[in-house]
């Protein structure tokens, strides 16, 4: 069988943080793919649009929805903004996240709040959300971008790590809850892109315990995404690395 050049042709996506790093190349992969594409950001309009603009040209649609997922009323809001324009959702990826250092002298409840805000609880609650969309197309798909940090701790991110090991015991749960109609699996990149304010020790340090010898690119993820975005909905619960080995190797 050839495979098609367009598997998600008619389908429609959401892809949470999509405007900038790594949401924008899993938006553009999905277009490439064939599905039409909501792109959701938090405060960055002009990038949004300017995607926005790039998936019509593919000859894609698009739609740019503004939400702080931080706020748990978010979700369902930004989900039922969806429905009332499109009416469909064959994909959720849940890409949005929250990264900041959080040294354990000075780690209180407000970073551990403001990290489970968003990268656990927006991701569940947007999936409790989208199921009765999800439902309807009869083999919905759910894809959390995990962490690997949250299988091995990254120091002073001690915030960041607990709750991206919060998403990925939600990708057993949910893909046990869901099933046999919605699909839930995670993607967990490893080092991908250089931070914006990075520390070079540290990150040379990483990158050799990465048996790939390299930092991640987002079309390492993107293709990852693309794999459960397409594959059997026989594949659930799954958490996939793209560390370059390091979880899996070392």
């Amino acid at each position: 069988m050839i495979p098609t050049p367009h598997p998600l042709r008619g389908r429609v996506a959401l892809v949470t943080g999509a405007a900038r790093r790594v949401g924008r190349t899993i938006v553009l992969a999905l277009a490439e793919a064939g599905a039409d594409v909501v792109i959701h950001h938090r405060s960055r309009p002009d990038a949004a649009e300017t995607l926005a603009t790039e998936v019509r040209a593919a000859g894609r649609r698009a739609l740019v929805l503004a939400a702080d997922l931080a706020d748990a009323g978010t979700a369902s809001a930004l989900v039922a903004s969806l429905a009332a324009q499109w009416g469909r959702l064959d994909l959720l990826v849940a890409n949005a996240s929250v990264y900041e250092p959080s040294p354990i002298d000075t780690l209180g409840a407000a970073a551990l709040d403001r990290h489970f805000a968003v990268n656990a609880r927006a991701p569940v609650l947007l999936t409790i959300a989208s199921l009765p969309l999800l439902r309807a197309q009869g083999e919905g798909r759910v894809v959390f971008i995990g962490d690997a940090a949250g299988e091995r701790p990254l120091r002073h991110h001690l915030a960041h790590s607990m709750s991206k090991a919060a998403l990925h015991c939600a990708v057993r749960g949910l893909a046990r809850e869901l099933a046999p109609l919605v699909s839930v699996n995670a993607v967990l990149p490893g080092v991908v892109l250089r931070p914006d304010d990075p520390d070079e020790v540290g990150l040379s340090a990483a990158l050799a315990r990465v048996p790939a010898r390299r930092l991640g690119r987002p079309e390492d993820v993107a293709s990852a995404v693309l794999f459960f975005a397409t594959a059997s909905t026989f594949v659930t619960g799954t958490l996939l690395p793209v560390d370059g080995g390091r979880l899996t190797v070392l």
